[in-house]
């Protein structure tokens, strides 16, 4: 069991940038706990603001930021990890965070999957409407596999997204 959300960045910035190098082969990925930094920080250290223009507006702290780097264009990432079932506060967060930034992907993960109130708003009512944070993006939730290191994907919502 996880004493603190510190405990899973580790291993899930190993799996994030294992699924990322699957979903972009030639791109360059790196995954970095950025969770005590805030995102417009790191980009100027890692030399990444000029690529962003809005950089300087990042004044949020994501757990775990990667860079998509194909050729000369780059792309944001995130996951925000939980340690207790994903509350709607928690999507809230996440959802505010992708509006300001539009990364590529945007994931929010615990081990203790989702509450039931998110339970019942998105799998009940079809809710996902309130997940999209731009056109053709949406957050992705998913509940993360403390045995096998993993997000598992049987528990990815929205349903049918393809992971």
């Amino acid at each position: 069991m996880y004493t603190s959300e510190s405990e899973l960045y580790p291993a899930v910035v190993r799996w994030f940038e294992k699924y990322l190098k699957g979903k972009h082969p030639k791109a360059e990925i790196n995954a970095y706990d950025t969770s005590r930094q805030d995102l417009s920080e790191f980009l100027r250290r890692h030399r990444l603001h000029s690529f962003f223009t809005e950089f300087e507006t990042y004044v949020i702290k994501v757990d775990i930021t990667a860079v998509i780097k194909n050729k000369n264009q780059y792309d944001l990432a995130f996951v925000e990890c939980k340690l207790n079932p994903i509350n709607l506060n928690d999507i809230s967060q996440l959802l505010g965070y992708s509006k300001v930034v539009k990364p590529r992907y945007s994931f929010i993960i615990s081990p203790g999957g989702i509450s039931a109130p998110v339970n019942t708003l998105i799998k009940i009512f079809k809710r996902y409407d309130i997940l999209e944070y731009q056109k053709g993006f949406k957050l992705k939730i998913a509940q993360w596999n403390k045995v096998g290191q993993e997000v598992d994907i049987s528990t990815l919502l929205p349903p049918g997204e393809h992971f």
